[in-house]
């Protein structure tokens, strides 16, 4: 899940699993998926067969944003795009991970 991120996935083909707060959905060809921030926004994809699976995701990518993974265990955070450069003397920001209380058990 992403706290100050909404994203968007369109289904180009294969069938892909969606699994969300709500369980498991098989998608086909031409599904879309919205996916809003917070616990609510809460997505894994997965392709369970032999097929390969094409998923265009597009999001609002705004920084600062923080993730979780919660069935891995791990929060993000990022002040600044991770794939912008810094300019010489300009602020690096913070990206970091580090352990939820998930996984620290």
């Amino acid at each position: 899940m992403h706290y100050g991120v909404e994203e968007m996935f369109f289904v180009l083909s294969g069938t892909p699993t969606l699994r969300t707060g709500d369980g498991e959905e098989e998608l086909s060809p031409g599904d879309v998926v919205y996916c809003p921030e917070g616990t609510e926004g809460l997505h894994v994809f997965s392709n369970p067969t032999d097929e390969p699976v094409r998923i265009l995701g597009v999001s609002t990518k705004r920084v600062p944003t923080s993730s979780r993974i919660r069935s891995r265990g791990y929060a993000w955070v990022a002040t600044r795009h991770p794939e912008r450069p810094v300019p010489e003397g300009g602020d690096p920001g913070i990206i970091a991970r580090s352990r939820t209380a998930e996984r620290q058990a």
